[in-house]
């Protein structure tokens, strides 16, 4: 992992109050955690810099980094594969293939040990087992959501976060997409602690909490509705969220309108007063009046609020090996040898 150094950034004012997280944050800086939501083309280096964000979150604040992984669709964390610890369900066995950058008809890839690619992998048993055990402060956590949802259910009943009384009407289970784990592990966040500096990482939001969520069969929508409600409490709690997405509408505005911090990428037109229509959801008003990121090159971009801005940059990560990593998670029948491998007290 790169070393943290302030002067490789090119940031003036807003940033340290974005990045700089403060109990008591006085005259001139909100306390507590924050967090942003950035919005950029494929290929504008969204995650990368939400990579050097992680870096500045655990050197500054010492904060537990949790990064949403998916399985076998993406691994942009793999730049840091070497400090990161997988954290993985119990009761499955991850699984892994590196497939070459270059693709030909027919190639599959090839089956690697994540243990020889990762610094540890990690199990845990439930939401809570996970927060109160396994993840650790001033590390790199990826972690791979429960399929079985296993705490998610106790927690939404334990809680007086209800929405708007409809208790009976949400329900966690087995059967609900795996990405609604996310839903009850921010719940845990606030009414179960442990309270201390935690920064979320959440790429490609859309899969996550789209605008155009229904509330289908597994409440979906109330379930976005739930998390937005919770995440007014992020901030006091110590509690950053750091969210990406292609346009700000891939984002749920019962979340996004909660988010002061927002980061416009290269390659497309930032908000402008002079057209009200690109103002975000949730802001009254922005700073800038002309485009100023629509030429810029990768690794920059304009981080704002509604009464400043300011452009920043940041350096590259390379990938340790060419190619994408595709993660898995096969039910863990007991019979492999390496069952269990790397499992900490």
């Amino acid at each position: 992992m790169p070393k943290f150094d302030p002067d490789a950034w090119d940031y003036h004012e807003l940033a340290p109050q974005l990045f700089n997280h403060k109990w008591d944050g006085g005259a001139d800086h909100i306390s507590g955690g924050h967090g942003c939501f950035a919005t950029g083309p494929e290929g504008s280096g969204k995650s990368t810099l939400g990579l050097r964000m992680s870096c500045v979150e655990m050197a500054m604040n010492e904060s537990r980094v949790v990064w949403r992984a998916v399985t076998g669709s993406r691994s942009e964390w793999l730049p840091y594969a070497e400090v990161a610890r997988l954290c993985i369900p119990e009761g499955y066995e991850p699984r892994a293939k590196l497939v070459p950058k270059e693709r030909t008809r027919g190639s599959h890839g090839v089956e690697v040990d994540l243990e020889d690619v990762v610094r540890e992998v990690v199990y845990y048993k439930d939401i809570m087992d996970l927060n109160l055990r396994v993840l650790q402060d001033g590390q790199f956590n990826v972690v791979y959501p429960d399929p079985e949802m296993r705490g998610a259910q106790w927690l939404y009943e334990e809680s007086d976060r209800v929405v708007a009384g409809r208790t009976s009407e949400l329900e966690f289970s087995s059967d609900d997409p795996v990405d609604h784990w996310w839903f009850g592990w921010g719940l845990s966040l606030v009414e179960r602690g442990p309270w201390a500096w935690t920064a979320w990482f959440c790429d490609e939001v859309k899969s996550l909490a789209p605008e155009g969520a229904a509330n289908d069969k597994y409440h979906t929508r109330l379930k976005i509705e739930l998390l937005g409600e919770v995440m007014e409490d992020f901030r006091k709690n110590g509690i950053a969220r750091y969210f990406f997405g292609h346009k700000d509408k891939h984002l749920h505005s019962l979340i996004r309108d909660r988010i002061r911090f927002r980061i416009a990428m290269n390659g497309t037109a930032n908000p402008r007063k002079t057209r009200a229509s690109s103002i975000p959801v949730g802001f009254e008003a922005v700073p800038m009046r002309e485009d100023l990121m629509s030429d810029r090159p990768i690794g920059s971009a304009l981080l704002y609020n509604e009464s400043r801005f300011e452009l920043m940059t940041w350096p590259n990560i390379p990938k340790p090996v060419e190619g994408d990593l595709k993660v898995y998670l096969e039910p863990d029948d007991g019979s492999s040898s390496t069952s269990k491998r790397g499992v900490t007290a």
